[in-house]
Formats: C-alpha cells, sequence, structure tokens
C-alpha cells in the first residue's frame, strides 16, 4: 500500500489496489487449495457401507466397545452415570429408549483401537437407526 499526501491540500491519500490485488490472490489461492481436499491418493481401497448422512458433536450417551467387542451403553442423566451392558443384536433398542428421553439425540462411540473398523461402521449404522441425530467418534489426544 502506498500513502502518497496530496500536493495542493495536503492530505494523506491511501492507495488500494495493491491490497485488493493481494485479497484477490488470495481468495484464488483457497479456491484451488480446496479443490485438492476432494482429491484421493493412489490407493483403492473398499469402504464399509453405511446410512450415516451427519457427523457432529454429541454429549449424553456413549457406546463403549472393548477388545472383545463387548459393550456398555453408558447414559448420563442428572448428574450419575448408567452403565447398561448390551450386545449388537439388542443395542438398537436399548439405545433407541435412551435416545428418547434426551433431548439432544447425540451418541459417542468409543472402540479399543483394535476392533475392526467395519465393526465400528455397523455400530455406527445401528446408532443411526435407533434415531442418534450426529455421531462421534471418540479419540484420545496421547502420543
Amino acid at each position: 500500500m502506498k500513502i502518497e499526501r496530496h500536493k495542493k491540500r495536503g492530505e494523506l491519500i491511501l492507495e488500494l489496489t495493491p491490497l485488493i490485488d493481494v485479497v484477490f490472490l488470495l481468495l484464488i489461492f483457497f479456491l484451488v487449495a480446496t479443490t485438492f481436499d476432494e482429491m484421493r491418493g493412489g490407493i483403492k481401497i473398499d469402504l464399509p457401507q453405511s446410512t450415516i448422512k451427519e457427523i457432529s458433536d454429541v454429549k449424553e450417551i456413549q457406546i463403549i466397545i472393548d477388545k472383545n467387542k463387548n459393550m456398555v451403553l453408558n447414559y448420563k442423566e442428572k448428574g450419575k452415570n448408567e452403565e447398561i451392558p448390551v450386545t449388537k443384536e439388542n443395542l438398537k433398542s436399548k439405545l433407541a429408549e435412551k435416545l428418547d428421553k434426551t433431548k439432544e439425540k447425540n451418541v459417542i462411540i468409543s472402540g479399543d483401537k483394535k476392533v475392526d473398523y467395519g465393526y465400528i461402521v455397523d455400530i455406527m449404522t445401528i446408532s443411526k437407526e435407533a434415531g442418534a441425530q450426529s455421531l462421534d467418534i471418540d479419540t484420545s489426544n496421547k502420543r
């Protein structure tokens, strides 16, 4: 940006042309950079299919899965935790019952890292079918 004094009146004049050029260049850069995000690498993988449409933040209901695929439905109600042992077969009915009691229909899935991806996707699908509006996968930030 260039600031000049007007010769006759002594006023400062701010030239915006270079600033506008920089803004347009940044805009073009971000438009081009976001299209690269949609591109995948050269590795072809067969992903499991699901009916899940959206993912967002969750707070009240948690499904905990250990490495042997044993599950517990953890439900926080009025400051106390209720833990219900569930199986893949009865998860839908138990989860639907708890989701009916909550205002926000959010579910956190906390699975052991040794549980396979397909099993987690199955649990996500069952959760959506039970009435969960949003899902979250719990992760650890430890390295």
